[in-house]
This record gives C-alpha cells, structure tokens and sequence, in this order.
C-alpha cells in the first residue's frame, strides 16, 4: 500500500493560531533586560555578604601560642590544680556560649551577647583579652584539649561578673 500526500490527517486550523508563538515586543524585551539586570544585582549582593561575613568573623581575633601570653599566668602546669581559662569565672556548662549558626553579633564557640536564662544576661567583651587586642586565647589543658577562652560578662539583677566561654577549637 502506497500512502500519498493527500492520506495524511491535517490538524485543524482553529488551534493553529493558538500554537504560534507572537514575535517579540519592545516592551517585552525592555522587561526581560530590566528583569535580568535585578537578577544580577541580587547575586552580586550575596557576594558582597559573603565578604561581610569573612570580615566580621576576622573581627574577633585568637592569640593562639598556648605556651605564652595570658596563658602562662594562668596554667598552673596547665593541670587541674590551674584555673581552666584564667581568673574570670568559667562557664562549666557553655551557657554563656553561642551554639547556633553566626550572625548578630554572634560566633559559634564564643562568649554570647544574647539573652539567658532567666533573668541572665550574656555581653561579650572585645579587647578584653591580652594586650587590650585579643578577644580570647588558646589553651591546652591536661585533658589534650585546646580550648578557646572568650572574654564577657554574665549579667543578672544581682550585678555582673567577668565570664568566660570555654570551647574546643
């Protein structure tokens, strides 16, 4: 059997207008350039926050020799008969530590400028630490641990006192 041209289905022509695609307005080519430009200015602006991130997290600097600095007046051989972290008062649970992801003034591992607890209060002290320069140091304890010592105040109605965050690093 031999099919010719005329055998073939056509397809009906009131749908075929609906299948054509338009050709392209002024108007919505201007929206498509204008759409693709804020595009670009929203990634450029993650970008930019990104940067902003790396540089406030280098905002809180460790002096990180665990043989010298505020770490040799403390250590007591670095055993237990050694206060921990220094003279100011450890937090043993991590309540004065910040946990959760970074931002607000905030950094996992170190001293917490948020609320507690209660009535606490947590600030952290920036330049509190050696040399007015440091926010915290480094400190390797008996335990084989090395632990980041951040610098702040626990607060109540009571009054505040000096605290510091211990944290692995």
């Amino acid at each position: 059997m031999t099919l010719s041209y005329d055998d073939l289905p056509t397809a009906p022509k009131e749908h075929l207008r609906a299948r054509l695609q338009a050709p392209a307005s002024r108007r919505g080519l201007l929206r498509g350039a204008v759409l693709g430009g804020i595009g670009l200015a929203l990634g450029t602006f993650t970008l930019i926050n990104r940067g902003a991130e790396r540089a406030s997290a280098a905002y809180f600097l460790d002096y990180t020799d665990t043989s010298s600095g505020p770490c040799d007046s403390y250590a007591s051989g670095h055993t237990e008969n050694g206060i921990q972290c220094g003279p100011s008062t450890m937090c043993r649970d991590r309540s004065c530590c910040w946990r959760y992801h970074n931002g607000a003034g905030n950094r996992i591992g170190w001293h917490k400028l948020a609320p507690g607890r209660g009535s606490a209060y947590y600030l952290h002290r920036p330049d509190a630490c050696y040399q007015s320069r440091y926010d915290s140091w480094h400190w390797k304890f008996s335990d084989g641990n090395t632990y980041r010592c951040s610098d702040g105040w626990t607060c109540s109605s009571a009054g505040c006192y000096k605290s510091i965050c211990p944290w692995v690093v």
